[in-house]
């Protein structure tokens, strides 16, 4: 009885030609779709991807099997390693050029909003501007009542812990979010390495920590925080979706950056690529970003003279706000050269020992605000709360950290060490706590016979980095790279339904051939 196998066979032939014709006539709506609106003839079809890691990222960008010919979207830090790692090509279209000198400031609020190569081409250009603060839910405030913060301290305050079973700000854990993690480094650089840690810790405790920046705004966004961290166009997302929720640029404490966009390392379809850059920097493309459901900030000023422009007067003033805020001096070299360790030290010290944080912090604020410390209370609690937000490293082993942290080996031996760390550390201040006479172990000073012995951990050197990697650059707010080719996902989808009803047809006559 063959029965069974014609089956199998009926259901191959539908799957692969039912995969062909969504394939063809899916990809001709979008090729339609695309010239009606960028207005750019071209017989190749977009195709967008967006690569999860930076592995990803690099891969899709040289590898021609992928067939990239644009890279957009990630922030100047990604491309700033994709051009040192030589993923990108030089823009050398002298009609993209002229555009470009004629129309795009090239550096806006101290941030390059243009790069070029040492023979001065273009390497990529920003085609939006973003800043990073946070997004407060009014309501929710007032009926915590709790005030509005308009700084990074103003978060990590005591005021924001108000009970162990409500969490009043929304942290994204750093490995999962690059705009969050650029919040981060942003206030590292405002306040130093270590009292930067120390505002970082204090807010995680007082905090709940999400997945990655979707799940932080929608935690404001439906109520369960009163604060979450954002980049700009979340924040006005939030505004959109929840009329009670409120973007907030923190004082004279954030940055602009650019959204490049760039050619790839030997694009395969040039001209089109050329063209749609082009199209992203003109008026016409740059109006398409106030859109609604894309809310993002255009890089050129006049984008809100468009009709699409003139109807969003809320992106108007906001644009001016940013522009016109006093912004922070940031290290670009510098947040590059130790992102992943920072990411790490999060995620290892912060994330993964969450829950004992919190009752640290939520033990050291009872205490506090219940009069628990008799002599001196303020100084003993911002002694003990400069206990509590140590980091395990300096800024020194961080760097030096960077270029082996994308080694599995490595990385497990630092995420031991550095939960270790956290865990002492922990204790330790709980001993402060009980212990008026407990000081900080890294004081000149008698310690109490009460207290444990220094949580300090010897960084012992570790052994050279083996070749396995791991995925290290997660990327939640870019745009979409840009490809001008077939999909190959989509062929790969196919292949994968292939193999596995062969696989089965296979199985299913050796076993009537055996009968």
């Amino acid at each position: 009885d063959f029965r069974p196998v014609l089956f199998c066979y009926r259901v191959f032939f539908i799957c692969f030609f039912s995969s062909v014709f969504h394939f063809f006539f899916s990809s001709r709506r979008r090729h339609t779709r695309y010239i009606s609106v960028t207005g750019v003839q071209t017989c190749a079809l977009p195709i967008f991807t967006s690569p999860s890691t930076y592995e990803g990222f690099y891969r899709e960008q040289t590898d021609s099997f992928f067939g990239k010919s644009v890279a957009w979207g990630g922030g100047p830090a990604l491309f700033n390693k994709l051009d040192a790692d030589g993923a990108l090509s030089p823009m050398t279209n002298t009609d993209l050029v002229s555009l470009v000198e004629t129309n795009i400031t090239q550096n806006l609020g101290g941030a390059d909003m243009v790069k070029r190569d040492g023979n001065g081409d273009l390497i990529w250009v920003g085609s939006a501007i973003s800043s990073y603060g946070f997004t407060v839910n009014n309501q929710v405030l007032e009926d915590r009542g709790l005030p509005k913060p308009t700084t990074w301290e103003d978060l990590a305050s005591s005021d924001y812990y108000t009970s162990g079973s409500q969490f009043n700000i929304g942290l994204a854990n750093a490995p999962d979010s690059t705009s969050v993690s650029r919040i981060y480094q942003i206030i590292l650089q405002k306040y130093g390495w270590d009292g930067g840690w120390e505002i970082i810790n204090r807010m995680a405790g007082n905090s709940k920590i999400y997945g990655g920046a979707v799940e932080t705004r929608s935690s404001v966004i439906s109520g369960e925080t009163s604060i979450a961290m954002t980049i700009d166009f979340f924040g006005i997302l939030a505004m959109n979706q929840n009329p009670n929720t409120e973007y907030i640029i923190p004082e004279n404490s954030s940055i602009i950056i650019a959204e490049p966009i760039a050619l790839s390392k030997n694009p395969v379809h040039p001209a089109a690529a050329n063209a749609f850059i082009q199209y992203v920097l003109s008026p016409e493309g740059q109006a398409i970003l106030l859109d609604p459901t894309i809310n993002r900030l255009p890089i050129r000023a006049d984008a809100f003279d468009e009709p699409a422009g003139v109807s969003r007067p809320d992106l108007e003033a906001l644009y001016n706000r940013t522009i016109s805020n006093q912004v922070i001096t940031f290290d670009e070299e510098l947040a590059r050269s130790l992102e992943l360790t920072m990411r790490s030290h999060f995620e290892f010290t912060i994330t993964d020992v969450h829950t004992k944080l919190r009752a640290t912090w939520a033990s050291l604020v009872s205490t506090y605000k219940t009069g628990g410390f008799p002599t001196g209370p303020r100084e003993r609690f911002e002694q003990i709360a400069d206990e509590f937000g140590k980091p395990a490293i300096t800024l020194a082993e961080a760097q030096n950290f960077e270029p082996s942290i994308i080694d599995t080996t490595f990385k497990f031996s630092k995420q031991t060490e550095w939960n270790q760390f956290a865990n002492d550390k922990f204790d330790y201040v709980i001993n402060m706590i009980d212990d008026n006479y407990t000081t900080s172990p890294h004081d000149n000073t008698t310690i109490s016979s009460t207290t444990t012995s220094s949580y300090v951990i010897s960084l012992t050197p570790t052994p050279e980095p083996t070749t396995t990697t791991t995925s290290t650059f997660i990327s939640d707010t870019s745009s979409p790279a840009f490809s001008s080719n077939s999909s190959p996902t989509i062929s790969v989808n196919i292949s994968t339904n292939l193999i596995l009803l062969g696989i089965v047809s296979v199985v299913i006559i050796r076993r009537k051939l055996r009968s």
